[in-house]
């Protein structure tokens, strides 16, 4: 039987090839679709182990900077201690009794008559 000019063997041919090629193409987006679904869960595994990543460094990197704070911290309450004890001297006309302090707890004067007594430890 001719119908528009094959034979009947001849759209049977052609069907088979057809299924063939339809059957693969059917084969072929299985596996294209699991490359995608394996591309996509690898890019978002990535993402989260950078996310993960970058949010322990910076806590560590805040956890620095504080402690660098508290310690620039006590280096003002010092200074501003300072700066106190220097004003008050300022103020105060009597600058001998400061030299005294000086003379006596930095350069180790004492009065004539006194003794100073030192505590030696030999390590025991």
């Amino acid at each position: 039987m001719l119908w528009f000019g094959k034979r009947d063997s001849e759209q049977t041919e052609e069907a088979a090839v057809s299924e063939d090629a339809a059957q693969e193409a059917v084969t072929e987006k299985p596996k294209k679709a699991r490359l995608v679904k394996l591309l996509v869960f690898l890019a978002v595994i990535f993402l989260l182990g950078y996310s993960v990543f970058t949010v322990v460094s910076q806590q560590a990197q805040v956890a620095q900077l504080r402690k660098e704070s508290e310690a620039i911290q006590k280096k003002i309450t010092a200074e501003k201690q300072l700066h106190d004890e220097y004003a008050r001297l300022l103020k105060t006309d009597n600058e001998d009794e400061y030299m005294e302090k000086i003379a006596i707890e930095k350069l180790g004067y004492a009065y004539p008559n006194e003794r100073r007594y030192y505590i030696v430890n030999n390590g025991a």
